[in-house]
C-alpha cells in the first residue's frame, strides 16, 4: 500500500526541527527521494512507519495510524488550544456532552432493549455516540499534549500504563506483546 504524506511530513519535519537530509540519512534513503515524499510522490507503508518511527511525533504518527487502519486521531484544527489548561477546558465540556446526551437520551435503556432497535432509538444512539467520539478525540487529545509536555510520546506513555492494564485484565498479557521493548 503506498500513500501520499506531503503535508503531514512537512508538519512533522517542522516540528522536529529536522531536514530532509537528516531525515533521508536516519531512514536509509536518499535526500531525493524524502524531497519527493514532501512533494506528494507516494510513500510505501513500510517506508512511512520507518519515517513515524524516527520522526517520534504523535501528530504524525496518528495521521499515519488513520491513513493506514482508519485510527482515530487529535484534533489539530485551529480551534485547539496548544496549552494544557485551555485543553482541559475544552475536554471538560466535551465530557459534558457526552453525559448529557446519554441521559437525555436514555441510551442506557436504549442498549438495554433486546429488541432491534426503532428509527428514532437508532438515532439517539447515533447522536450519543458522536458525542462520545468528540469526548473520546478531546481525550486523545489531551493526552498527546500532555506526552509532549512529558517529553514522550503517547505510545511510550501507553507502554509505561501497559503493566496495569495487564493486571486489571482490561488488556491479556499475551496481546502486550507488540510492544517496543
Amino acid at each position: 500500500m503506498k500513500m501520499q504524506l506531503a503535508s503531514p511530513l512537512t508538519r512533522a519535519l517542522i516540528k522536529v526541527d529536522g531536514t530532509q537530509r537528516w531525515l533521508a540519512q536516519r531512514v536509509g534513503k536518499s535526500k531525493s527521494s524524502i524531497n519527493n515524499y514532501m512533494h506528494g510522490s507516494p510513500v510505501a507503508s513500510d517506508d512511512a512507519v520507518e519515517i513515524a518511527n524516527v520522526l517520534g511525533d504523535d501528530h504524525f504518527s496518528q495521521e499515519l495510524g488513520n491513513m493506514l487502519l482508519g485510527l482515530i486521531k487529535s484534533f489539530t484544527g485551529p480551534r485547539i488550544p496548544g496549552d494544557l489548561t485551555s485543553l482541559l477546558v475544552y475536554d471538560d465540556f466535551e465530557e459534558a456532552e457526552e453525559k448529557r446526551y446519554l441521559e437525555d437520551k436514555n441510551i442506557r435503556m436504549v442498549l438495554s432493549n433486546p429488541e432491534p432497535l426503532d428509527d428514532a432509538e437508532q438515532a439517539a444512539l447515533r447522536d450519543y455516540l458522536l458525542e462520545k467520539l468528540d469526548s473520546t478525540v478531546m481525550d486523545l487529545t489531551l493526552l498527546t499534549a500532555g506526552s509532549a509536555k512529558l517529553g514522550i510520546t503517547l505510545a511510550q506513555l501507553f507502554r509505561e500504563r501497559t503493566p496495569t492494564y495487564i493486571r486489571k485484565h482490561y488488556i491479556r498479557k499475551e496481546d502486550a506483546g507488540w510492544q517496543a521493548k
